[in-house]
């Protein structure tokens, strides 16, 4: 993982979660965020991802990311990534 990643989360309401992203996102960070959302996710839950806090973004860490967060957006809940690096969160 890398070492300055960090994910701060806080509920939002009973089904909403905000998750705010910080440091370098590579492979092992998106392991670390999808085992994160497997655990608190809800059925018919919100899911915001606010990526301002990302240094940088490996694309294998994507790679690994955005398959999962499309199966359990199409599946589970509704996440929305937003900040300055939501574009490349977004499955093509």
């Amino acid at each position: 993982m890398a070492r300055n990643f960090r994910v701060h989360a806080k509920e939002t309401g009973d089904q909403s979660l905000a998750l705010q992203l910080f440091g370098d996102f590579d492979a092992s960070s998106a392991c670390e965020l999808i085992n994160l959302l497997d655990e608190t996710l809800k059925p018919s839950g919100k899911v915001a991802i606010n990526t301002d806090g990302l240094k940088t973004i490996n694309a294998f860490g994507l790679d690994v990311f955005i398959p999962r967060m499309s199966r359990l957006n199409s599946t589970l809940a509704d996440i929305e990534v937003t900040g300055r690096f939501s574009g490349v969160f977004r499955e093509e």
